[in-house]
């Protein structure tokens, strides 16, 4: 009993509510990617890098995405803990890299949600004229935060609904494009884009990649899947099988109708200068009516992304307190869990709360360039991470793992780097940033944490899974 007693301390306990299945985690995962909302903003900016030839970088970025949600599945199913990036981070390339990596994670839990819900009126604004950004996007994060303090089922209930309505809107799109075709598919294979003056040019590869950053920006979210190890059942099985099948339909659903667009597009030119490209194809193929319904539903989507996103980083924050990463009594409230509901209460309304002041104060969104980097920073510790798990620890439980490893990883390593190449020629002011960030997260380490340790930072071993939840070979 005594034996028993001591694994268990050096286990964390079951808190959260382990009740979703791989649909609900791949529902929850997607609505934080939001593919309504990148098709409709996103997608329009790869356009003005590289024409029709946006349709090739969102083809590469997808490439690369198998490589980053393969080493995700692999690195995150070998530790399926609470705490996302950098929970794995600092288990396999060790507390101090760990702890940037938590730096970088904080850094979007403060800038992103806030900055998508800033943009939600602009499409709010065809039934709320004159609607101000700043009310409208403080009402979304409170609301929201609310909502994430509900238990997980709960949750995944909601934003299934919220994405079935939302897909809509990219359901029409491609109905419209590929009903009302105007282009040869040589638009495609021999991209073109147009100059002010709506000169035809071709489109060369350097433009393309260019594009493709903008195309992983519109991708990325299908690794939040390991944020929910510890409420997913069977989740060393399962949280690959959530990573891959999120990766999946997301590049389905922002591909497709991207090409069902440049393809329905009566005149290309016209196309491409529109400053809502997507509103363009509604109104051109459909109707004024039809993009107002539309726009309604691109503001359920951000609603969605807003709300998928604070409950993803609730439990990113959730386990840094949890692991003692701050001083008392921060670590302590933001580690408690709802006794009804299951869910970390406190670091949810944290992160509405947050997000609703900086939407109150703030009238521009600052999460393009320098998110980007960030982001950037992230994927390579991730696709390192997956190499090096496989060197470094060789007697783990039963675990996914990867096909044609380290060929993946490595695929993602050089298709990120360069990525951050093109985003600190873009801004290289991110950049330092960043590497200030980083600075200051080492420091934070061997200042307080490195000197307490045993103390804090207490990584525990992974919560047990189901018996029934490994089998001799986990590979999908």
């Amino acid at each position: 009993m005594e034996q028993v007693t001591q694994v268990e301390q050096r286990r964390y306990r079951q808190e959260l509510d382990r009740g979703l299945q791989v649909i609900h985690n791949v529902m929850m995962t997607i609505s934080g990617v939001a593919p309504t909302a990148s098709v409709f903003i996103i997608a329009p900016v790869a356009f003005l890098f590289a024409g029709t030839g946006a349709f090739w970088a969102f083809i590469i970025a997808g490439i690369i995405g198998i490589g980053m949600a393969f080493s995700y599945a692999e690195a995150g199913t070998a530790f399926p803990v609470t705490g996302g990036e950098w929970a794995l981070v600092a288990r396999i390339l060790g507390k101090p890299i760990g702890f940037i990596s938590l730096v970088f994670m904080l850094i979007s839990v403060i800038v992103i949600p806030s900055s998508i819900a800033l943009g939600a009126s602009q499409y709010l604004s065809v039934i709320w004229e004159g609607a101000n950004p700043n009310l409208v996007g403080a009402i979304i994060m409170l609301v929201v935060g609310g909502i994430a303090v509900l238990q997980i089922k709960t949750n995944s209930f909601i934003q299934g609904v919220l994405l079935a309505i939302e897909l809509i809107g990219v359901l029409s799109i491609t109905v419209l494009g590929f009903a009302k075709v105007h282009q040869s598919g040589m638009v495609l294979l021999d991209p073109v884009i147009f100059d002010e003056g709506g000169i035809e040019q071709a489109v060369s590869f350097g433009m393309i990649m260019s594009a493709v950053v903008f195309a992983i920006f519109a991708y990325n979210g299908y690794g939040g899947a390991i944020v929910f190890s510890e409420e997913t059942k069977s989740a060393r099985r399962n949280i690959a099988r959530a990573i891959l099948w999120t990766l999946f339909i997301t590049v389905a659903v922002e591909l497709i109708p991207l090409t069902a667009a440049i393809v329905g597009a009566p005149s290309l030119s016209e196309f491409m200068a529109a400053p809502s490209p997507m509103q363009y194809i509604l109104t051109e193929l459909g109707n004024e009516t039809l993009n107002t319904i539309i726009s309604l539903l691109v503001f359920v989507a951000i609603f969605n992304g807003c709300l998928a996103i604070v409950v993803l980083m609730s439990r990113i924050v959730f386990g840094s307190g949890r692991d003692k990463v701050w001083p008392e009594p921060v670590s302590g409230w933001l580690a408690k869990v709802h006794p009804r509901f299951k869910s970390p209460w406190v670091a949810a309304l944290a992160m509405a709360v947050i997000g609703a002041i900086l939407c109150a104060t703030t009238t521009k969104t600052a999460v393009i360039t320098f998110t980007g980097v960030v982001l950037a920073a992230t994927y390579i510790l991730i696709a390192l991470s997956a190499i090096v798990v496989r060197l470094r620890f060789r007697d783990l439980p039963p675990h996914y793992k990867m096909p044609l490893w380290p060929a993946w990883p490595c695929i993602a390593l050089v298709g990120v780097v360069y990525m951050l190449v093109k985003l600190t020629q873009l801004q290289w002011k991110d950049l330092v940033i960043v590497v200030g960030a980083a600075v200051g997260a080492l420091i934070y380490y061997y200042a307080y944490l490195y000197p307490r340790r045993g103390k804090k930072w207490l990584m525990l071993e992974c919560v047990e899974e189901e018996p029934e939840a490994v089998s001799d070979k986990a590979n999908l």
